[in-house]
């Protein structure tokens, strides 16, 4: 379902590679079908665009991302009651079936996609219409499954092969770093890296502050997914 910004819409990803919109009319209590050609040999996810506010008002198009068995993404734009696919198009990337693609929830353009070549994209966009640039290429150990972002947008949960998840949370670079996993044993931790001292500090105080820092962000990963 889209933001409720957007009204009673639902948008559908078939095996066919057809990409429908539903769309709820209060006029006649109808639905009314848009139908979009996404991706030969099947369309794997679809994800609505969070709506950009300025001045307190929502701004910006109303968009979706998709994501298919061609290996490609797109971006879909609403326009004068069409949908069409946005340009530039979005960039080729992934060697395998697209099987998901997660909008960040801070309403900014910042999109994950994750593929069956075992590697998850953060993408940026400056401002709509503009090209999409890459971010970082996040390496998974399998295929990779879904992408659920926290409701920040700072944490990133990738599921992939059989069971398996892997928490990556963004740096203060905009890279994102593995901070944990989850297996059926449970969640276990990733060390981080630590910042070497500045010129001038103590020697342990750099490293004794990431150590403290790092404790905090697994505390929030694992109180942000309920663990």
């Amino acid at each position: 379902f889209a933001p409720q910004e957007h009204g009673l819409r639902l948008a559908c990803a078939s095996s066919d590679g057809l990409v429908s919109v539903l769309t709820y009319s209060h006029t006649d209590g109808q639905w009314r079908r848009s139908v979009m050609q996404g991706h030969p040999g099947g369309a794997q996810t679809v994800n609505w665009a969070p709506v950009s506010y300025r001045d307190g008002e929502p701004c910006g198009s109303v968009r979706l991302a998709t994501g298919g068995c061609d290996h490609t993404v797109k971006i879909w734009r609403f326009e004068n009651e069409v949908w069409c696919e946005e340009n530039p198009r979005f960039p080729y990337c992934h060697t395998d079936w697209v099987r998901d693609v997660a909008w960040r929830p801070d309403h900014s353009s910042v999109l994950a996609t994750g593929s069956w070549d075992q590697t998850v994209v953060i993408w940026s966009q400056e401002m709509e219409g503009q090209a999409w640039r890459q971010l970082c290429k996040l390496p998974v150990n399998g295929k990779v499954e879904c992408l659920s972002w926290s409701i920040t947008g700072s944490v990133l949960a990738v599921s992939y092969g059989d069971g398996m998840s892997i928490i990556f949370k963004e740096a203060y670079d905009g890279h994102f770093d593995e901070v944990g996993k989850i297996e059926e044993s449970g969640y276990t931790e990733v060390p981080g890296k630590l910042s070497p001292p500045a010129p001038g500090d103590a020697g342990l105080a750099a490293p004794a502050a990431a150590n403290s820092e790092m404790a905090q962000q697994q505390q929030a990963v694992l109180e942000a997914f309920g663990m």
